[in-house]
């Protein structure tokens, strides 16, 4: 390599001497565009990760100032013989980390209906500007709380249950309809409590793990207790003829099988602690599901209106394949048809469930199944399937 470098330095220095002094060239054309070219996209990428980029500092603390200082009887219409406004809530944690306020007004007439606003705040031209994130109106009875996992719980009286309701056995906060909302993509969702049973809401779920906590025996601190008594309460299994075994356990999380004497028909149960990992901590049904059926559940992230469309797969079979809705109380919804769904030589099922008279946007479970007739063939299989949804 260095010979290489000393012949090149000794032809340089044979050249004539009017070559060693080359006049400087101009820029070429394309050159000259492809510098403006280069130009152009820093400063689009500058102007763009000034738009995106989070808010400073001082855009958090204007906002804060904004919400704290604001004077929200001007804001929020009230009727003061009948309305009164309740202390303002800051809610920054449930709301992404951004400032946020909350602000319930009590009505004083008899279902003591509860109205519930939060406002946040945005920069316009390097101002914050009020905007309302949220509104909900007229709720009978209302509850609202915020969950130990961040979100806004909304209770009110479930005004569909049968006015003496004294046949059906509810837990007390079974009279009320909770939809919780969670902060995602800038804006509040509806979302659906993952536990299916014993049941179907996050107060609910709060409420029970609280008894529990303070003193209160409840039954389901054990995996295979609360899987025993959902098939009997949700699956209309007779007692008898349910056997439980216990497949997996730790702190958080267990798997039982579900066997039904009699039946070809094995359920596996996940369970989970969701609210506290200890002894105390109450186990939900978080799925239950035989092999050989599947459902397509891309819908099911938003409140479903009726007719509710169900499709899924199942292993070819004879059995008529049925599907029931649960409502919010684990009671089953009254459908305008039997619930049969189509079943093709594919083993692909379809369906359309129809029913009324059931309290908007309330959490609800989805129950499939196909079980044969034993008489028939009692060697075959049987299949069931159970999910949550939200009844619109």
């Amino acid at each position: 390599m260095k010979m290489g470098q000393h012949d090149l330095s000794q032809e340089a220095l044979e050249l004539p001497e009017q070559h060693k002094r080359q006049k400087p060239q101009k820029p070429r054309p394309l050159t000259i565009i492809l510098t403006i070219l280069a130009l152009l996209a820093l400063a689009h990428f500058i102007a763009v990760n000034h738009v995106d980029s989070p808010p400073t500092l001082d855009d958090t603390r204007s906002c804060t100032t904004l919400l704290h200082n604001t004077d929200y009887t001007k804001v929020i219409p009230i009727q003061p013989r009948t309305q009164e406004m309740e202390a303002i809530q800051f809610i920054n944690a449930e709301m992404g980390g951004q400032p946020a306020v909350l602000i319930q007004i009590n009505n004083k007439g008899p279902q003591q209906k509860l109205d519930v606003y939060i406002y946040g705040c945005s920069l316009q031209h390097q101002q914050p500007v009020l905007n309302l994130f949220f509104k909900q109106q007229g709720i009978i009875n209302g509850l609202l709380a915020i969950t130990q996992a961040n979100t806004l719980s909304i209770g009110q009286t479930d005004t569909t249950l049968p006015s003496d309701s004294s046949s059906i056995l509810l837990l007390p906060l079974q009279q009320n309809v909770f939809q919780e909302y969670a902060w995602k993509n800038g804006s509040l969702y509806q979302t659906a409590f993952p536990g299916l049973y014993p049941v179907t809401s996050r107060s609910e779920a709060e409420a029970l793990q609280d008894e529990q906590n303070h003193g209160q025996a409840l039954p389901w601190t054990d995996p295979l207790q609360t899987a025993s008594q959902m098939a009997e309460d949700l699956f209309k299994w007779p007692a008898r003829q349910i056997h439980a075994i216990l497949r997996k356990t730790n702190a958080r999380e267990a798997r039982v099988i579900l066997e039904r004497e009699g039946t070809r028909i094995e359920v596996a149960v996940s369970l989970t602690r969701l609210l506290q990992q200890n002894k105390n901590g109450l186990w939900w049904v978080t799925n239950a599901q035989t092999p050989g059926i599947s459902l397509d559940q891309s819908q099911f992230g938003t409140p479903l209106s009726s007719p509710i469309s169900i499709q899924g797969m199942i292993n070819p079979t004879r059995a008529k394949v049925t599907a029931t809705l649960f409502n919010h109380t684990l009671a089953p919804v009254h459908l305008q048809n039997d619930g049969t769904l189509q079943t093709d030589m594919n083993g692909q099922f379809t369906g359309s469930l129809a029913y009324t008279n059931v309290f908007p946007d309330q959490p609800g479970l989805l129950l499939i199944t196909a079980y044969p007739d034993n008489q028939q063939d009692p060697t075959a299989q049987g299949y069931l399937l159970l999910t949550n949804l939200i009844l619109g």
